[in-house]
């Protein structure tokens, strides 16, 4: 068959019953393909050439549904158009192709990206074998720096592997390519529905377990990673390395006998199986990579204490052996605060801070609030990816009948949606409606608020992320830079919140506290600091709080915007309330994670909407109903309280010779010490647990093993012989 495109005849011939470019053929009536790259079932990919750019040279990737039905066709189309936008995103770092093009012709798919003139790492390793120590920091670095951009953007690639790593001539440097993005548009465009939960993306040997396993994760990339470093500096495919038949780790050394043992240490926790094991972020991997080579273990060497009867003991006996367990009792408590201090136990701090909120009793329904979500049933009834503008302006008059105390539009429409755009426009010209904007991490990812809507009704949508990618915080005021002159931006639920209060004369003011500080009614709202409770060097920049959920589900009413325009509510739903218009649809991804998503079995991820609508009932309840705002001990309360552990742990620990006696006191004061921290938690404070529990833990087991090593030898032999630990 052939059709025309710009005057060019289009030839097809048939592959596995789908539709193949060939040599010469147009594309958008631009692009001349000059020959295939590599195929995959649903895919090609192929070298081809832009008329319209001067004959630059560019890469097509041609993705192919399999089902050409309308309904399968629209949602495919819906979820290739939000993946682009993720493409055209991370295509602004200089070591990613650039996305130039997307485009849909009679049912399938075509991406368009920069063409990278390098050489694979896969032909580099074919022909020159074998990484040296020093090629392999340089790619662990360079790919790193990548992951870290990536990864801020929400994104994991799903496919580091040799193949996919291109190092560029014209500069040297590595560029990472083939994203899984695509993939998953494949994956999902040629799957059935029940399929779906079982294809996963990745490449055997190079993907973490995981992955396989259809769950990826963000240090799934730093496996994937490390692997393909592993197979540079054996030689052999991962897939050929032998495994450790109880740990299920590669064991790769012996392949690679002149690697500095520092490389070694860090390659085998970016490449452990258990992701726990692994360096919680590209950030954090990168850090230790600057000074791989100190990372190795030095060889322990036992020092065999002196033991004495009780007749050989000199003078004055006991009180060497209390300034001993004084000693290390100080030499613990210096080292949990060295690792407090550089962040060790932030992971667990955050691990049971976590706990502690998902076993919180859930409070009454918030009635002050309403959240208008756009399902994806509602975006399949419009068969459209995104509402349009007079869907929305239509929305927001049938809102504004019913009296809403304020509206906050969570949707982006710098940019018109459809037609209608002079409704919406017009719409969004009420005084009690405000919409978003994005400061984003730089000026190139800033999207403005609509055009015409004045500043004080413009608020910011942008939530600071954990390393882990949980969102625990949430940020008020912001400023694009750090000039003391420089504009104070509002998030959006601080302008719904106002919105809401000032009709009931509570308004912004100083706090008594600190003229800094904000205050609404009686609740003073304290910023976070770089060590508030259980983190440690935090960017804690702009204005934030620690955010306090309402719960996981059911505690912010909804109602679908399907129900809405079919008039299926009730007045009393809207009147005096603050409405909120966002997406809940899963192609939008607009999710993250938060506190309870890592006990969640279905619907681990909350919706952006319903983050902010979580942001505005915490700023409400803490102004009308004087509920408390979290708060964290001083720092020298909590180095008192670290002190404490390791005074109990030493008293604990001359108990040494006395098993049960030992025993029992490690479970009380653990217990105690996990108390104390629970109470102050119920008063929405926060006193971190780790740092006392492991001082009072090692202070009591060095007090005890002290106590042993200086009591009879005899009654000491006994005592760990009935343990069975005997000793000579």
């Amino acid at each position: 068959m052939g059709i025309a495109c710009g005057g060019h005849p289009v030839r097809q011939w048939q592959l596995m019953g789908k539709s193949e470019l060939m040599t010469e053929q147009w594309l958008n009536e631009r692009y001349k393909v000059l020959h295939p790259l590599g195929q995959g079932g649903f895919a090609q990919t192929y070298l081809a050439v832009d008329e319209q750019r001067s004959q630059m040279r560019c890469v097509i990737k041609h993705l192919m549904p399999t089902d050409t039905s309308t309904q399968f066709l629209a949602t495919a189309r819906r979820l290739f158009q939000s993946e682009v936008q993720v493409m055209r995103r991370l295509g602004k770092h200089p070591a990613i192709p650039t996305l130039l093009d997307a485009f849909e012709v009679e049912g399938e798919f075509y991406l368009v990206q920069e063409f990278v003139d390098g050489e694979a790492l896969s032909e580099r390793f074919q022909q020159q074998g074998r990484f040296s120590e020093a090629e392999a920091v340089q790619l662990l670095t360079a790919v790193l720096q990548i992951l870290v951009f990536i990864h801020q953007a929400q994104v994991v690639h799903r496919d580091i592997k040799p193949s996919n790593l291109m190092r560029r001539r014209a500069d040297g440097q590595y560029v990472l390519i083939d994203f899984g993005a695509v993939k998953e548009i494949t994956t999902e465009l040629s799957t059935t529905p029940s399929e779906k939960f079982t294809v996963s993306i990745g490449t055997q040997g190079y993907a973490a377990p995981e992955q396989m396993a259809g769950r990826p994760r963000y240090s799934s990339d730093l496996y994937s990673l490390g692997m393909t470093v592993i197979r540079g500096l054996t030689g052999r495919s991962p897939t050929e390395l032998p495994e450790n038949p109880v740990t299920g780790e590669l064991q790769w050394t012996d392949s690679a006998p002149t690697v500095h043992e520092g490389l070694r240490v860090f390659l085998n926790r970016l490449t452990h199986v258990s992701i726990y094991q692994r360096y919680p972020s590209a950030a954090a991997a990168l850090a230790d990579l600057a000074h791989y080579q100190t990372l190795a273990i030095p060889s322990a060497t036992a020092i065999a204490p002196t033991e004495l009867s009780p007749s050989d003991s000199p003078p004055g006996g006991w009180q060497v052996q209390a300034g001993r367990q004084a000693i290390a009792a100080v030499l613990i408590g210096a080292i949990v605060l060295l690792i407090r201090q550089l962040g060790g136990w932030v992971p667990i701090e955050l691990w049971l801070h976590d706990q502690w909120v998902q076993r919180q009793p859930l409070p009454p329904v918030d009635d002050r609030l309403l959240v208008v979500e756009i399902t994806e049933a509602d975006l399949m009834q419009l068969q459209q990816p995104t509402p349009s503008d007079a869907v929305l302006a239509e929305l927001i008059t049938t809102l504004q009948t019913y009296d809403p105390a304020v509206i906050g539009l969570d949707l982006y429409r710098d940019i018109p949606q459809g037609d209608g755009h002079e409704q919406l426009l017009a719409a969004l010209t009420a005084d009690n409606v405000v919409a978003i904007r994005q400061l984003g991490s730089s000026r190139s990812e800033q999207i403005p608020a609509p055009r015409g809507v004045p500043p004080d009704r413009v608020g910011f949508n942008d939530f600071p992320v954990d390393a882990d990618g949980v969102v625990r915080r949430s940020l008020i005021y912001a400023t694009v830079d750090d000039r003391p002159d420089t504009e104070i931006f509002y998030s959006l639920a601080l302008r719904l919140s106002l919105a809401y209060l000032q009709p009931r004369g509570i308004v912004p003011r100083a706090s008594d506290v600190n003229a800094e500080y904000l205050a609404l009614n009686e609740a003073t709202f304290v910023p976070l600091t770089p060590n508030f409770g259980g983190y440690r060097q935090l960017d804690a920049a702009g204005y934030q709080l620690l955010l306090q959920y309402r719960g996981a589900r059911d505690t912010i009413p909804t109602i679908t915007l399907g129900e809405m325009l079919d008039g299926q509510f009730q007045a009393e739903m809207i009147r005096d309330r603050v409405i909120l218009i966002g997406t809940t649809a899963a192609s939008a991804k607009d999710f993250f994670l938060t506190p309870y998503s890592a006990t969640a079995e279905t619907d681990f991820l909350m919706s952006g909407v319903m983050l902010h609508a979580h942001a505005t009932s915490q700023i409400l309840s803490a102004a009308l109903d004087a509920q408390p705002l979290p708060w964290a001990v001083p720092e020298a309360v909590e180095l008192l309280w670290i002190m404490v552990g390791a005074t109990g742990g030493v008293i604990l620990g001359r108990q040494g010779q006395r098993l049960r006696v030992l025993g029992l006191g490690l479970g009380v004061g653990g217990v105690v010490l996990l108390a104390v921290p629970a109470a102050v938690a119920t008063q929405a404070g926060w006193l971190p647990v780790v740092p006392a529990v492991m001082t009072f833990a090692g202070s009591a087991i060095a007090a005890a093993l002290i106590q042993n090593y200086t009591a009879d030898k005899r009654s000491s032999a006994a005592l760990w012989a009935d343990v069975g630990f005997p000793r000579d």
